[in-house]
């Protein structure tokens, strides 16, 4: 997120991805400008110069998830569900031919957008010429390369279509036909796999060729890792996703085909779909005299809303998907308000079960920021961490294990506010115990510290697995949480 001076129009240049309930959640946002386009304005054919182009982007960007050498096998791989796409075996699943391939356009087309319903984030923002490099370098890595065949399509008796899948006109939908659909829906596999009512509770143990557990689409979501424009879904449905469960129905081709597409887009409404789209947008941080201090001042209306979608790391039902972000700033700081809707609120890290629920962003001063999830060697990322159990120790008093297990017996620790024979066995408590005999405390670690000011982390990486305190020489940073109505503010 690039925070902009609304009075003067003056880039800072921060960039920013949100983080909730521990997971990174990559979004990127917008106040007022165009979205990015999906579609290549014209293909573009390789080149050593553009091979190298996109050798560099994907080094800088890709690599942290797809590995080094294209095998979906990056430091980040093991945290994330559906795990990145092996470039190697070259198995894709969106394709838009019969071949089971994808042409140089479902690739760009992957690339620019990204790909809802896993980490897959959206490259829209590069420049055209970038993001063909990375086709084309993505391709270097196939250990069987592979064409595209002329168009042919299946034959009535049986034989195979080749090459793109091409559209024949699509029918009117009518009352008869959405029948039609819903009985092909039924009774042709699809309702086997995505239920009765596409919910996808139909028959949930799947595995895909990479023998990765995997489950069918709730197309009630409106969660596409294709476009989900007509055309696409059309591909999608006669076409199969290689790779995946989801089977080719070229017995579809034609008429049936559509009115599946219209059937199966009715599961899910446009507004609901466009919540899983990741266009890359500008906030604009609004001057004003004095910033809040309180989440729920009235100055707060001054900014624009502006809603960030979210694409948590490991995909699940129920992720947090947007999340509304308003910014101000009085020459000197800078506040944002975050505002989500969450159905738990969970303020408690006792147990090695419990897990908090938590918000952070992120931000990079260069000019040229680093790969957002926590930047790349010698390019620093800024993390200020909001966590809810702080905010409850300094609300309450320092949350500590005789909180859960009041019965239990502890041994005596040194305490630095009472002698041995003056503690009782069962009272154990952080506070009041000598930091040198509380490892976490003793060491310097700031989550460790029960005496921590504030319910924030300031921290800073320089790439995955490199996350750390950082040392509070210039920056001071406020954070203060509410949580009403199902709504962390």
């Amino acid at each position: 997120m690039r925070i902009l001076d609304r009075r003067r129009q003056r880039d800072t240049g921060l960039l920013v991805c949100v983080t909730a309930f521990a997971l990174v959640l990559l979004g990127n946002v917008q106040h007022g400008l165009a979205k990015e386009s999906y579609s290549p304005a014209t293909e573009v054919a390789p080149s050593a110069e553009l091979i190298e182009l996109g050798k560099a982007t994907f080094e800088e960007q890709c690599v942290v998830c797809h590995g080094p050498e294209g095998q979906g096998q990056g430091p980040a791989a093991y945290l994330l569900f559906p795990k990145p796409r092996n470039f190697v075996t070259a198995r894709y699943r969106i394709v838009s031919t019969w071949d089971g391939v994808p042409t140089d356009e479902d690739l760009y087309r992957t690339i620019s957008r990204g790909m809802p319903g896993s980490a897959m984030p959206s490259w829209g923002h590069l420049p055209e010429e970038t993001r063909w490099g990375l086709v084309h370098y993505v391709k270097s890595f196939a250990k069987r390369p592979w064409t595209i065949e002329p168009p042919l399509e299946p034959t009535e008796d049986g034989d195979m279509g080749e090459g793109v899948i091409r559209l024949p006109p699509e029918p009117a939908y009518t009352a008869d036909t959405r029948k039609r659909a819903a009985k092909l829906f039924l009774e042709q596999g699809c309702a086997g796999c995505h239920g009765t009512t596409g919910r996808g509770d139909g028959v949930k143990e799947q595995i895909d060729d990479d023998g990765y557990p995997t489950q069918p689409r709730d197309l009630t979501l409106g969660i596409y890792k294709g476009s989900p424009d007509a055309e696409s879904v059309y591909r999608r449905i006669t076409a199969g996703m290689p790779g995946t469960p989801m089977p080719m129905s070229d017995w579809a081709h034609g008429s049936d085909a559509w009115n599946l597409t219209r059937y199966v887009l009715a599961m899910s409404s446009e507004g609901a779909r466009a919540r899983y789209e990741m266009p890359k947008l500008d906030i604009v941080a609004t001057r004003v005299s004095e910033l809040p201090r309180h989440a729920d001042a009235r100055v707060w209306r001054q900014a624009p809303p502006s809603s960030v979608h979210l694409m948590p790391l490991w995909w699940e039902d129920g992720s947090v998907g947007e999340i509304s972000v308003r910014a101000l700033h009085d020459g000197e700081e800078i506040a944002l308000l975050l505002v989500w809707h969450d159905e738990t609120h969970d303020r408690s890290t006792v147990r090695p079960q419990d897990f908090r629920d938590a918000v952070a962003i992120e931000f990079s001063l260069a000019s040229d920021p680093p790969f957002f999830g926590m930047g790349e060697s010698a390019k620093l990322v800024n993390i200020w961490m909001w966590k809810s159990e702080m905010q409850a120790d300094l609300a309450s008093g320092y949350q500590d294990i005789e909180d859960v297990y009041p019965d239990m017996v502890v041994d005596t620790y040194p305490s630095i506010v009472r002698s041995s024979v003056d503690q009782p066995m069962g009272d154990a408590r952080t506070v009041g115990l000598d930091p040198t005999y509380i490892a976490g405390w003793g060491a310097g670690n700031p989550v460790s510290d029960p005496t921590r000011p504030e319910p924030v982390e300031v921290l800073q990486a320089h790439g995955h697995g490199t996350l750390q305190a950082r040392p509070p020489i210039d920056q001071t940073v406020e954070a203060n949480g509410l949580y009403r109505a199902d709504t962390y503010r």
